[in-house]
């Protein structure tokens, strides 16, 4: 986890949590009465599913998905869909009420979905940046999206998140699961790894609350306040080294 990342876990601890949670009061449900007793499984799009390229000069050689300007004369963004994510996707829906959230707009929204489910068979739900929590920092200059899963409406002891990003998940870490960002590697077997867990996590999900088994797994509230308190250390040493 870099300094930066560290400073913005550090500035929703100590300044926005009790903001961000008095706003959540009769704040309204993003998602529709559930259909059945499957559990919801929550994924971010963007390094998670698939990455996209934004700039021209970085585009891979050989995509797997070009975007084209209205005249098809000059190239939006192009990317790489994560190995395996048709398969797993495939495999989830069967077992997970499947719920999109990406950070990004509505626009990108729209790509992803023609490119990961253009039948639409299998995501539910569609989420974007509109229902996140905006968080705004002026050292450094940013803007947090955060993703709550409080406001879906589900149970969130049979509700998973899968985000390359833990900041997105700061209000709910005990029912995340990280996973690795995807940078375009043909090699990455992350998609495959996260189908074994969650297939090995089915059974135990009738009769468990998810947050025990995550905790008991990444334990990633400790492994967060560790890394935060270790950078604040590090940052007071550093200043103090200065003077």
């Amino acid at each position: 986890m870099s300094n930066d990342e560290c400073s913005t876990l550090d500035n929703i601890r100590e300044r926005w949590w009790p903001s961000v949670r008095s706003r959540l009061k009769g704040m309204p449900r993003h998602l529709p009465k559930q259909k059945d007793t499957r559990p919801t499984l929550v994924l971010d799009v963007d390094e998670t599913l698939l990455h996209t390229f934004m700039r021209q000069n970085k585009i891979p050689n050989d995509p797997d998905y070009v975007v084209y300007d209205e005249n098809n004369e000059h190239i939006l963004m192009a990317g790489m869909l994560r190995p395996g994510v048709s398969e797993f996707l495939q495999w989830a829906a069967q077992h997970f009420e499947l719920v999109m959230w990406t950070a990004g707009d509505d626009q990108y929204a729209r790509l992803a979905v023609e490119l990961l489910d253009p039948e639409r068979t299998l995501f539910e739900h569609i989420l974007t940046r509109r229902v996140c929590i905006d968080l705004h920092f002026t050292m450094p200059h940013e803007v947090l999206h955060v993703k709550d899963l409080c406001a879906l409406g589900r149970d969130l002891s049979r509700t998973f998140m899968v985000d390359n990003n833990p900041h997105t998940a700061a209000l709910n870490l005990s029912n995340l699961i990280p996973i690795k960002p995807y940078l375009g590697d043909g090699d990455d077997r992350e998609l495959i790894q996260l189908r074994a867990f969650l297939n090995s996590m089915l059974a135990r999900v009738e009769y468990c609350d998810v947050r025990l088994i995550l905790h008991r797994e990444f334990d990633l509230k400790r492994e967060l306040r560790e890394r935060v308190c270790n950078w604040r250390k590090s940052a007071k040493k550093g200043a103090l080294q200065e003077q």
